[in-house]
């Protein structure tokens, strides 16, 4: 590793963190860097209980912009009131190990470098979450290297990736304004550090992945993995940077069926509903030209009410098994009597016939929620495609 020490911002960005933003605090004051080579800062972007947990740390800087401005805006915001020649965002449920400031900045000798970013792994140190990044093409949904795997050596070579999650990664100050930083229409996560990434590699630079720099990371700490407002806030993002790097005619090339096929094999209820609330996002904002981002509707929608098959899908579900009724009597001892008596008399005959029974009913169960899934996914690949008919009627959709 070179010696290269360049004056570095630590900017992180905290919404809703109160419970994981102490431990980050501790880890980055215990960062193997001279301290007057490097500043904190805190964004604000939630109720203001992390600020108020931040100021008591010495040499943290907070700042309270008085609303959400997403995770791109928040480093923007953090970035401009920082004076340092690099730029590190780190998330507020990051733990870095000591090493980790040094190693992640020393690949930036190298002018070729845009963006270095680091090995994460899970909070129980033995499985991977991140050894760099790639994009299965042509969805543009997000993979990390590594992930989930034990680690075990398989990913201490430094490489060259499509992208860095932007929950670790660092970058020059003048790379940083270069490519203008984050582009704030990703709100209010997901997929901006994707952005960020192509843009520097369509200039020519290397996206770097550096094993060295170590840090524990517990991962959706804020949203929760694979809830729906993540899945939503995700896929519409993803299409984001779809719409704003991909002509109509490689969309409808490459992504189109792709997508439907994707649609289809989404067995996830979470995700299909999502994939249709951001689907309606962007079909609205082709229609009326207003940004996803923008709309009031932020959350994923409740629907109103259920159809006929979600109702009869409640319905079998709530009567897929059946139990022998209990005889009752006023007279505790006529009550054992006809109990012991239906036992020793019908339960051997009727206990497989009641397995039977509810073994068919548990199949018509899991049929009635397939067909369920299956409507909806339909319900989903309609308004997919009706979606990207309004993008390609729309004249200023390359403005989203």
């Amino acid at each position: 590793m070179t010696s290269y020490q360049p004056r570095v911002a630590l900017i992180i960005v905290a919404y809703g963190h109160a419970a994981t933003l102490p431990a980050t605090l501790s880890s980055v004051q215990s960062l193997a860097y001279p301290e007057e080579l490097r500043e904190i800062i805190v964004v604000e972007n939630g109720d203001g209980s992390c600020a108020e947990l931040a100021r008591p740390f010495p040499g943290v800087a907070v700042l309270e912009p008085g609303r959400n401005l997403g995770f791109a805006g928040g480093c923007n915001l953090g970035v401009a009131h920082s004076a340092a020649d690099v730029v590190v965002l780190i998330n507020p449920d990051l733990e870095p190990q000591p090493s980790f400031l040094k190693n992640l900045v020393a690949p930036l000798a190298d002018p070729r470098v845009g963006v270095v970013g680091a090995k994460l792994l899970f909070p129980d140190e033995q499985r991977i979450q991140h050894a760099g990044a790639f994009l299965e093409h042509s969805l543009a949904l997000g993979h990390h290297y590594g992930y989930d795997e034990l680690a075990q050596g398989q990913f201490d070579v430094a490489q060259e990736v499509e992208f860095v999650t932007g929950a670790a990664m660092a970058l020059r100050r003048e790379t940083w304004e270069r490519c203008g930083g984050m582009d704030e229409a990703f709100f209010p996560a997901y997929y901006e550090e994707v952005d960020l990434c192509w843009r520097l590699r369509e200039q020519g630079f290397v996206i770097r992945y550096e094993p060295s720099a170590v840090a524990l990371h517990q991962e959706a700490a804020a949203l929760g993995k694979r809830s729906p407002v993540y899945h939503l806030f995700y896929h519409r993002n993803r299409l984001r940077l779809l719409f704003k790097h991909r002509s109509n005619e490689w969309l409808a090339a490459h992504w189109l069926t792709a997508e439907l096929a994707h649609v289809r094999a989404a067995a996830e209820d979470a995700e299909i509903d999502s994939l249709i609330d951001a689907y309606h996002s962007w079909q609205q904002a082709f229609v009326a030209g207003r940004d996803p981002a923008e709309q009031p509707q932020s959350q994923p929608r409740e629907r109103a009410h259920l159809s006929e098959l979600e109702w009869t899908v409640q319905q079998v579900a709530a009567k897929r098994v059946i139990e022998p009724i209990t005889f009752r009597s006023r007279l505790p001892l006529v009550s054992r009597l006809r109990t012991w008596f239906n036992r020793v008399a019908t339960e051997e005959y009727l206990r497989p016939l009641i397995q039977q029974q509810n073994d068919y009913n548990a199949a018509v169960a899991e049929l009635a929620m397939a067909l369920e899934r299956q409507r909806r996914a339909s319900d989903a690949a309609v308004l997919c495609q009706g979606m990207f008919l309004a993008k390609l009627l729309d004249k200023g959709s390359s403005q989203h």
